[in-house]
């Protein structure tokens, strides 16, 4: 078993049906579903269903997403989740990462998404990583760059998103070991 992956401060695992309660209320969040796929009408059916989809999978296969909890070690407590999307072409894939309102401005999102960027490239040699985030979410933005993530302009598309029209931006990073 490849998990928990661990940080100083947080571990991560693949969603659990512990992490139910907590998983759905975020999703629910207004200022959290806003750059997502999901609405705020996200049920706990529909949590449930997500998660045990997803029971005994390490890595989704090619086309699909896997959702990762992030845990506080000090506390046990789920603070977000880092998501994993296999792409069509080898040892590629895409990434994503949603934290709870109140654990967001801790660090645990690079913290998490860093030690996610870790494992794929040591240990799965992933030879390249994507990220697609909207273009308003400037947090999202921030912490690309901040991974070392290149926007390719060349890539972004514009798209209808939630009633409104939206660029998607087009991040990647190529692995040191392609």
């Amino acid at each position: 078993m490849i998990y928990p992956l661990s940080t100083q401060r947080l571990s991560i695992r693949p969603l659990a049906l512990s992490d139910l309660e907590a998983f759905v209320s975020y999703r629910q969040d207004p200022d959290v579903a806003r750059y997502q796929s999901w609405e705020t009408s996200f049920s706990h059916e529909q949590g449930k269903t997500l998660i045990q989809s997803q029971d005994g999978i390490e890595l989704p296969a090619p086309g699909e997403w896997l959702q990762l909890a992030v845990h506080e070690l000090s506390t046990g407590q789920l603070v977000g989740d880092v998501a994993l999307h296999q792409l069509a072409a080898p040892r590629e894939f895409e990434i994503g990462f949603t934290l709870a309102t109140a654990h967001q401005g801790k660090g645990y999102a690079f913290e998490s998404t860093s030690r996610l960027l870790e494992f794929l490239i040591n240990e799965i040699w992933a030879t390249k990583v994507i990220a697609t985030p909207d273009s308003r979410n400037a947090k999202s933005i921030s912490l690309l760059s901040k991974l070392g993530f290149t926007r390719n302009s060349s890539k972004c598309w514009v798209e209808e998103f939630k009633g409104e029209t939206v660029t998607v931006e087009y991040f990647e990073l190529e692995s040191p070991k392609a």
